[in-house]
């Protein structure tokens, strides 16, 4: 499975477009597998977004996955407390 990387800015503008990317990958029954280790800002709306994402893959039975989540964007996931929303899944 292919790792798309997600960019280095997933701020509020980035919000827009990340979900229609994650939403097209989902109706073509792709597992959405996320590179992270180039995020460098990360605001509350794309975090959302990709819990959203994670939530739509698991119901339509897609996995889900961030690795290597830079240091800023598991910072982030912490802080807003979606750890277990964004935590892998098969």
């Amino acid at each position: 499975m292919p790792v798309h990387p997600l960019p280095a800015s997933l701020d509020t503008s980035a919000a827009g477009p990340l979900r229609h990317d994650l939403i097209a990958r989902i109706e073509r029954g792709e597992a959405l597998h996320l590179g992270g280790s180039e995020v460098t800002r990360v605001g509350q709306a794309c975090l959302q977004v990709l819990a959203a994402a994670r939530a739509c893959a698991i119901d339509r039975g897609l996995g889900f996955r961030i690795d290597d989540a830079s240091e800023t964007l598991d910072r982030m996931i912490a802080l807003a407390r979606l750890d277990a929303a964004l935590a892998p899944s098969a």
